[in-house]
């Protein structure tokens, strides 16, 4: 946890993603005493923001106007400084096996999905932070 623009130990979790109604969506369920959302519209927003702000966790889509989020998740990963940042990768598409051991999202959802799912995989992927474990739900 950390201290964000005054606010002691809120937990800032950043939300990129072109419509801006799950933006919207993932605001109004996330954020609360404990956590801050932030949202980026593209990638290259999303790059800057990452830059710019200690985020403590990135729901990042898939298909963005300007980048890949798989092309955005392997750039994280060789980070030295953002590898270890917990992604939730959030998509129409369903999911293969083998995206999950090439790009190595913490978490994966497939649009649409219940908010009440995403709040459990967003408790569960910061529990797990440390201790490298994946946590797959791909839902029809």
């Amino acid at each position: 946890m950390k201290a964000v623009s005054g606010n002691v130990n809120k937990r800032l979790i950043l939300v990129v993603d072109d419509d801006p109604g799950i933006s919207r969506l993932l605001r109004y369920n996330l954020e609360d005493r404990d956590t801050r959302v932030i949202a980026a519209v593209n990638g290259l927003e999303g790059i800057r923001l990452l830059t710019e702000e200690k985020i403590d966790l990135l729901i990042l889509d898939v298909k963005l106007p300007d980048f890949s989020g798989w092309g955005i998740l392997s750039l994280l990963r060789i980070s030295e400084v953002y590898r270890r940042l917990p992604v939730i990768m959030i998509s129409v598409e369903a999911l293969e096996t083998e995206i999950i051991t090439t790009y190595r999202p913490d978490a994966y959802l497939q649009k649409p999905f219940d908010v009440r799912q995403l709040l459990t995989m967003v408790e569960k992927v910061a529990s797990v932070e440390s201790k490298g474990q994946n946590i797959v739900n791909n839902t029809a």
